[in-house]
């Protein structure tokens, strides 16, 4: 039951929990663009096997995720539903983290299956961290204000600053970390950059978990509190109530339509690193100046989410901002193509794909901020038919499709990867060692390949059944009938 008296949200409050998501915006950039680089390209484990890793901790996440949204929306303490999970998650998560980029010498020289096994432990440990934190944070945004356009503003929030773990992720690893060595013109490729790389990135995950967490502690009194006869969470009420969640249509077609789009997204960012290495030939701070104007773009987009969403409404929204990603993220291969690109390995080309990179973030980040706020409003239709709050399970499946970007994206990379026959290993430095074919290849799926397949995803958003209107009679139901 919703206390009565709740004071307005003071902008520290909305600063401090948008803060948050730096931790899974520096994660969620490594996994979508530096995890299978370095184990397949820097340390030589086949694609296939970095995929399988990848679809095995998808699997895993399958089960976690609903679980933590589950435990955390019954969970009772005097802290909450919510922060117990934020603040026990921050050390497991940049130990792991820091781990997984660190694999032993012995595991390296031991080849294949050490090197997967490793990969695999990791992978499983740092998603299932982030898992104990990102579902509760996420429900946290649903918790701290039931207003239709507000809800809207914290999600943009959230998204923006995680748009800036994105930005320090990439000027940290290409602006500090990836130097070029006499060994390594292109300083991604050097092993030894990695480990203090994920070092300091793993802490900085830590520092911003711990923020949001104290910072958001004083609107406790004041959010959701599972009911004092709520039982504990069995393992068959995870199913039951994921089985429940999808009886709702609109949520159910938005992870559907997410799931296709964001994985699309995902496949593109994690052979970007490939495209623009070996393709475009871009060196490190042209491929550090592509990489970050798509954050830029979507922190951009972000600042007149409000205005977007009020404008066209959720649905609509999610749509033509799904679709717009699709047709600008193509555009660099067709137009190449085309023969209208830039030469490669010039400042021509970083602006051309900066331009368009820009355009496609501004895009992405419209539908991460529509599935964010719709969360909250499906919670609220689902409390009107059942009659109990569960922002947990709706954020915890919005969360495992958020990790199928990098999970789904790596996987089927992986499997792209050894499909063309892609060159890996300590030989390979620059394009002249790829077959140009191979290199066409890539390119090709990397861009209208990969938009064309989304395409089916932006179409599930018209499952979408709330509005403005409707939201506002079932919250009003809910106040009169709580």
């Amino acid at each position: 039951m919703n206390p009565p008296a709740v004071p307005p949200l003071s902008s520290g409050v909305k600063l401090n929990f948008g803060i948050g998501q730096i931790a899974e915006g520096l994660k969620t950039c490594v996994f979508a663009t530096f995890l299978l680089f370095y184990y397949n390209q820097v340390l030589g484990l086949s694609g296939d096997l970095a995929g399988i890793a990848i679809f095995i901790a998808l699997v895993f996440d399958a089960v976690t995720d609903p679980v933590a949204g589950s435990v955390s929306d019954r969970w009772q303490s005097p802290r909450g539903r919510r922060h117990p999970f934020m603040y026990a998650s921050a050390i497991p998560l940049g130990v792991s983290f820091a781990l997984l980029f660190s694999p032993l010498g012995a595991v390296v020289e031991g080849g294949q299956m050490g090197l997967f096994f490793w990969m695999l432990v990791f992978t499983v440990a740092t998603r299932a961290s982030m898992t104990l934190y990102h579902v509760p944070h996420m429900a946290v945004g649903a918790e701290l204000s039931e207003d239709y356009d507000e809800r809207t503003v914290l999600v943009a929030l959230r998204h923006f600053f995680g748009a800036v773990g994105f930005l320090l992720a990439y000027v940290f690893g290409y602006g500090v970390f990836f130097a070029p060595t006499d060994e390594f013109v292109n300083g991604q490729l050097n092993a030894a950059a990695y480990p203090p790389y994920a070092l300091t990135l793993g802490i900085m995950m830590m520092v911003s978990i711990f923020v949001t967490a104290f910072g958001t502690r004083s609107r406790i009194p004041y959010m959701p509190k599972a009911r004092e006869t709520e039982e504990r969470v069995k393992v068959t009420d995870v199913f039951v109530e994921a089985y429940e969640a999808m009886r709702n249509p609109s949520f159910r077609w938005i992870m559907f339509g997410f799931i296709v789009v964001i994985a699309g997204w995902g496949m593109a960012g994690v052979t970007g690193l490939y495209v623009y290495t070996f393709f475009w030939e871009l060196d490190r701070f042209q491929i550090l100046f592509v990489s970050v104007v798509g954050p830029v773009g979507s922190m951009l987009g972000y600042l007149f989410s409000r205005v977007y969403y009020a404008w066209l409404d959720k649905k609509n929204a999610m749509i033509w901002a799904g679709l717009f990603w699709m047709v600008v993220h193509s555009m660099p291969i067709v137009l190449y193509l085309l023969g209208l690109a830039p030469e490669s390995g010039s400042w021509g080309t970083a602006l051309f794909l900066g331009l368009f990179g820009a355009l496609g973030g501004i895009g992405v980040g419209q539908v991460v901020v529509g599935i964010g706020t719709t969360m909250a409003d499906i919670a609220d239709e689902n409390e009107l038919t059942t009659g109990r709050r569960q922002e947990g399970v709706f954020f915890g499946a919005s969360a495992f499709a958020n990790k199928c970007s990098a999970g789904l994206g790596t996987l089927f990379a992986g499997f792209v990867l050894e499909w063309i026959e892609w060159p890996v290993g300590s030989a390979i430095r620059t394009a002249a060692d790829i077959p140009a074919d191979t290199l066409l290849q890539l390119a090709v799926i990397w861009g209208p390949v990969i938009g064309l397949v989304a395409i089916p995803g932006a179409l599930c958003f018209r499952g979408y059944r709330l509005d403005r209107e409707r939201v506002s009679r079932i919250q009003a139901e809910l106040r009169v009938n709580p």
